[in-house]
């Protein structure tokens, strides 16, 4: 709530006022709350971390085969109906 008052000396405590009502709601409520919240946060990833360097490590041992995938894939397309071509892809 906010108080009007004439005195410009009025004012100034005023708004120091609800300034320090304001940081003390932040430094007791809020701040612990979300300090709180970050430090759960950063546990969950923690543990989640190994399964993360599984899946990267397991998605870059797939890579050559995609590869190799396509270059069949790019040779099928270019040897058309031609069965010798489409023997030659396969070596």
């Amino acid at each position: 709530m906010v108080y009007f008052y004439r005195s410009p000396q009025a004012i100034v405590i005023s708004a120091i006022c609800t300034i320090a009502v304001a940081a003390f709601i932040y430094f007791v409520m809020v701040k612990p709350q979300t300090d709180h919240a970050n430090r759960q946060v950063d546990h969950a990833l923690k543990q989640v971390q190994p399964s993360i360097d599984n899946a990267n490590r397991q998605f870059k041992s797939a890579q050559p085969s995609i590869t190799k995938a396509q270059k069949i894939q790019d040779c099928v397309i270019a040897a058309g109906t031609d069965p010798q071509k489409l023997a030659a892809c396969n070596k």
